[in-house]
This record gives structure tokens, C-alpha cells and sequence, in this order.
């Protein structure tokens, strides 16, 4: 996307760097996120990171917010994270997360971020430990095991007409079965938590997106999006499970779908019943 396309953000971006230079209580500074990584889209916020010298670090904390106004008139202004990152909006409703972080150094990774400032020896290369396989096996077997477990809780929603806790327990399995298949496949997702489509292939992010189409907040709905998604793991899981050398929780899924099936049969869900024949998770 080019920089006309995103006005608002390099405006801000532009007039920031020239304060930033300015001032001397700040010894570095840098974009992380979008801007950092040269991705950025017309809906990015902007990751700004600033590098307080120590004895001026109180002085700036202090002088934060009029900083950040003297350069946009904000509707929102908060402090988060210990006070470490203020997290601001402006009257054109861009967002701002600026983190600030105090020492004569910082590690960055440069393959990642966007440099607006830098006074000598003030950013040193980030050391990455490498990855280990076998943490990553151990995580999608959790994962997995986790997935089971939160389907597992659908045929009390159903007993008891949960509908909000129900759609609210969709939301975490759809992320689980994200997380899964990113971590299983090896998806890298280099981005904020507004952008995975980029990501994710076409066929999979199809089937995730046919999943979660619900016809109204129902008992049926409930289940039947519980069902796709269970199918997706039941696809995809045994195989990445097998792929990473870790055992697949056979017992436990068979468990949760037996106990699944039974309860829709019992509260005459007929139609989730018969999507789950149809997905074969169920014996017919």
C-alpha cells in the first residue's frame, strides 16, 4: 500500500520524527508492528517505541500526554502495562500505542522494525534463542487436548440454554483451531491480532469462515458451529499430531464426541445430529 493511501498515519509518523529528533531526552526511536515491518495498511495503528534516557525518563513520563498533544488533539489517552505504553486515539480515530522504555540501550530486531532516531550505541541487535521443536510439539499437543476439552463443556451449555456462554466458548475454539493449525503447519503470523487473513490459506480460512455462519443464537446454531469446528481438528489434528511426533488425544476426542452426540439426541437437536453424521464424527 502506498503512503498516499495511508495519510493520517504518515502525517503522524512524519511529525513525530521531527519532534523526536529534537529531543534530546529521547535517544532512539523506532516503529514496530506494520510500519516496522513495511506492511502497513490504511487500518494499521501505529507502534512507536521511544528510548528515554535514565535521567530524563521521569521528566518525559511526566509530560507525556502534553507531548503526545502537542503533536494530535486525542480523544483517548491511557497508560497501560505498568505505565509503560500509552495507548491513545485522535479525533480522526488513529490509534497510538507508544511504548517507553528507559536505558542507554535497547535490542531490536532491525528485520522488523522502521528507525527514526538513533544516537550511537543506543540499539544493539536483538539475540533470538532458537526455537526448540520439542516446545512446539509440546504446545500443539496441548492445544489440541485443550480444543477437546472446551467442546467437551457444549452439552452443558445445551442443558442448560446457555446461549452468551455458548457463543462466547465459540470464540476461544475458533482461536484454539487458529493456533493449531498456525502452529502445526508452521504458519508464521507476523502481524497484529486485526490481520490474519494474509496468513492462513484460501482452503482453510474458507472452512473456518463456513464454520462460524450460524443461523441466529440457538441451541442448533451453538452446536452445529461446535460440530465444524470439531471437524476441522478431527481432519487436520491426527495428522499434525503425526507430523510433530506427538500422540493425538484419540481417547479424549472419541470421549467428547460420544458425550456430544448423546446430548444432542437426547435434547432432539436432529439437524446437529445429522451435520455430525455428515461430518463423520458420528456413527450413523
Amino acid at each position: 500500500m502506498t503512503i498516499d493511501q495511508m495519510p493520517m498515519q504518515t502525517a503522524f509518523i512524519h511529525d513525530a520524527q521531527s519532534v523526536i529528533l529534537e529531543d534530546e531526552r529521547i535517544r532512539a526511536a523506532w516503529l514496530e508492528g506494520s510500519f516496522g515491518r513495511g506492511n502497513a495498511d490504511r487500518y494499521s495503528d501505529v507502534d512507536l517505541h521511544l528510548l528515554l534516557a535514565p535521567e530524563s525518563e521521569e521528566d518525559f513520563r511526566a509530560s507525556a500526554r502534553s507531548w503526545l498533544e502537542a503533536l494530535r488533539p486525542l480523544a483517548l489517552y491511557k497508560l497501560l502495562f505498568d505505565n509503560r505504553m500509552i495507548n491513545a486515539m485522535d479525533f480522526d480515530a488513529l490509534r497510538y500505542d507508544i511504548w517507553m522504555h528507559s536505558g542507554l540501550w535497547a535490542q531490536v530486531d532491525r528485520e522488523k522494525i522502521r528507525v527514526l532516531k538513533e544516537e550511537p550505541g543506543s540499539l544493539l541487535p536483538k539475540e533470538t534463542p532458537p526455537t526448540e521443536a520439542g516446545s512446539q510439539a509440546g504446545r500443539l499437543a496441548e492445544m489440541i487436548a485443550e480444543f477437546w476439552r472446551c467442546v467437551g463443556l457444549l452439552p452443558v451449555v445445551i442443558g442448560r440454554r446457555e446461549l452468551l456462554v455458548g457463543f462466547t466458548g465459540i470464540n476461544v475454539e475458533q482461536q484454539l483451531v487458529i493456533d493449531i493449525l498456525c502452529n502445526g503447519y508452521g504458519i508464521v503470523r507476523e502481524s497484529g491480532v486485526k490481520k490474519l487473513n494474509p496468513f492462513l490459506p484460501d482452503d482453510l480460512r474458507t472452512q473456518l469462515e463456513a464454520a462460524l455462519q450460524m443461523d441466529g443464537l440457538t441451541s442448533e446454531s451453538i452446536a452445529t458451529a461446535n460440530l465444524r469446528l470439531a471437524a476441522l481438528v478431527h481432519l487436520h489434528g491426527p495428522m499434525l499430531a503425526h507430523r510433530h511426533n506427538v500422540t493425538y488425544p484419540q481417547t479424549l476426542e472419541a470421549s467428547v464426541l460420544a458425550y456430544v452426540r448423546q446430548t444432542l439426541a437426547e435434547t432432539d437437536l436432529q439437524d446437529a445430529l445429522a451435520l455430525g453424521q455428515d461430518l463423520g464424527l458420528f456413527p450413523r
